[in-house]
C-alpha cells in the first residue's frame, strides 16, 4: 500500500517585529540624544558667551578703576576734609595770573627755534654742558650748589639745559659781533673802581667788567631782534589773556 506523502510548504520568514521595534526605538533614542546634545551645546556656548562677556566686562571695570586711580593727579590736586580742589580750576587760576607772560615765553622761544632752523643754527650738547659748569661754576663761588637753586626755583637740570640751549642759539644768531671795547671796560671800572674787591686782579676785573658789557650789549640787542621777528611773524591768538 503506497504512503500518501504530505507536502510541506516552506514556512513564511516571519520579520522580526522586536529588531524592527528595537531599530525605532533606537532611532527615536539617537535623534533624543542628538536633540539633547543640541540643546545642550547651544546652552554651554550661550553660558560661555555669557562668562566670556562678564568677564571682559570685570577687567575692563577693573582697567578703568586703575586708569582712574593713576590719572588721579591729573583731576584732583588736593582734598580738604572730603572736598576736591581739582586741577582744572587751578590752571583756569594760573592762567589769569601768568598766562600772558607764559604765551609770550612761548611765542618768543618758537621763533628762536624758526629763525635757527633758517639759518642752520645749532648747540650741541657739549656747549650746553659748558654753560651749565659755567653756572655751577657761578654758584660755587657764591657758596651755593646749583641743585639747591634750582629745587628752590621748582626747576630741574633738563629745564636749565633747554634755556641754556635757547640763550646760546640766540648768541648765535644776534651776538656773534657784539663785543665791549677797552675803553668801555676801562670807563666802567674807572667810575666803579671802589666796588671791585681787593682780592681781584686787574686782569680777572677787566675780564669780569668785559662779559657784563657784552651781556648788556647783547640783551639789548635780542631785545630789539625778538620785537623785529615777532612784528614780521603771522601769530594767530586762540585764546587772549
Amino acid at each position: 500500500m503506497a504512503k500518501s506523502t504530505t507536502t510541506k510548504k516552506p514556512a513564511a520568514k516571519k520579520t522580526p517585529a522586536k529588531k524592527s521595534a528595537s531599530r525605532s526605538t533606537s532611532k527615536t533614542s539617537a535623534k533624543a540624544s542628538v536633540e539633547k546634545t543640541k540643546t545642550t551645546s547651544t546652552s554651554d556656548i550661550k553660558a560661555y558667551k555669557f562668562k566670556t562677556v562678564y568677564v571682559v566686562a570685570v577687567l575692563i571695570a577693573i582697567a578703568l578703576a586703575g586708569l582712574l586711580f593713576a590719572l588721579r593727579s591729573m583731576i584732583v590736586a588736593a582734598v580738604v576734609n572730603g572736598q576736591p580742589i581739582y586741577r582744572w580750576d587751578i590752571i583756569k587760576e594760573t592762567e589769569k595770573i601768568s598766562g600772558k607772560q607764559v604765551m609770550s615765553n612761548q611765542i618768543r622761544n618758537i621763533l628762536i627755534e624758526q629763525e635757527a632752523k633758517k639759518k642752520n643754527i645749532t648747540v650741541t650738547e657739549e656747549e650746553i654742558d659748558q654753560e651749565v659748569k659755567k653756572v655751577e661754576d657761578t654758584l660755587k663761588e657764591q657758596g651755593q650748589e646749583l641743585d639747591q637753586v634750582l629745587e628752590i626755583q621748582g626747576m630741574g637740570r633738563g629745564e636749565l639745559r633747554e634755556l641754556l640751549r635757547l640763550d646760546k642759539l640766540v648768541g648765535k644768531l644776534v651776538g656773534q659781533d657784539i663785543k665791549a671795547t677797552d675803553k668801555e671796560i676801562d670807563d666802567f671800572i674807572e667810575a666803579n673802581k671802589e666796588t671791585f674787591p681787593e682780592t681781584q686782579s686787574e686782569e680777572e676785573i677787566k675780564e669780569s667788567v668785559g662779559e657784563s658789557l657784552k651781556q648788556q650789549k647783547l640783551q639789548a640787542k635780542v631785545q630789539e631782534w625778538l620785537a623785529d621777528i615777532q612784528a614780521k611773524a603771522q601769530i594767530n591768538y586762540v585764546v587772549e589773556y
